[in-house]
């Protein structure tokens, strides 16, 4: 769908549901991710075939793919088209590929998409206090720090940091280039 260097975004697949549990049911990915105890092998299978079949109109999910194999997935979240903003999300799933830039040109296409396709203003992103790496990712890619939500979530049974990043599309073009530039006419 849309592809920068040898990194790709594509719409999920059933064949993509085994890898997505893989990653759901591992205890290193859910505590960086703040994800909730694991579900049930088939009730995550629905949730997923629905997200497939039945897409939310405020959530976008797109897996992430390295050479044509499915190594983690992006997500634009909490979509208000009237403001013009969305929450981004990522998970790179293979654990093998943290910190080879995998992530940082996910991100760059998703930005680029939310900008261009969405016509959105605003990306944000929360991110744990403890995820040093998931910050660090942020700064790289261009977002800013905007703040902390300082004791804001309940996480491993203890309250946790929410880091808050932001990037806006002026900010966005003014350091990449689009991957999505428009047609033009063919010269006479």
């Amino acid at each position: 769908m849309f592809t920068l260097d040898d990194v790709t975004l594509r719409p999920l697949e059933f064949a993509d549901i085994d890898a997505l549990y893989r990653w759901h049911t591992d205890t290193e990915l859910a505590m960086w991710a703040g994800w909730e105890r694991p579900s049930s092998r088939a009730r995550y299978q629905r949730k997923y075939e629905r997200r497939i079949t039945e897409p939310e109109d405020d959530l976008i999910m797109l897996g992430v793919t390295l050479e044509g194999q499915l190594v983690g997935y992006v997500q634009l979240a909490l979509i208000d088209r009237i403001e013009r903003r969305a929450a981004v999300g990522i998970v790179i799933g293979e654990k093998a590929l943290w910190g080879r830039g995998v992530g940082a040109k996910a991100l760059r296409i998703l930005l680029d998409y939310a900008f261009t396709d969405l016509c959105l203003e605003r990306i944000f992103a929360e991110v744990y206090g403890f995820n040093v790496r998931s910050q660090r990712l942020m700064t790289r890619v261009g977002f800013q720090s905007e703040g902390v939500l300082r004791k804001h979530e309940m996480h491993m049974g203890q309250r946790q940091d929410m880091y808050v990043y932001g990037m806006l599309r002026d900010e966005f073009y003014t350091t990449y280039p689009t991957l999505f530039p428009l047609p033009t006419e063919p010269s006479a």
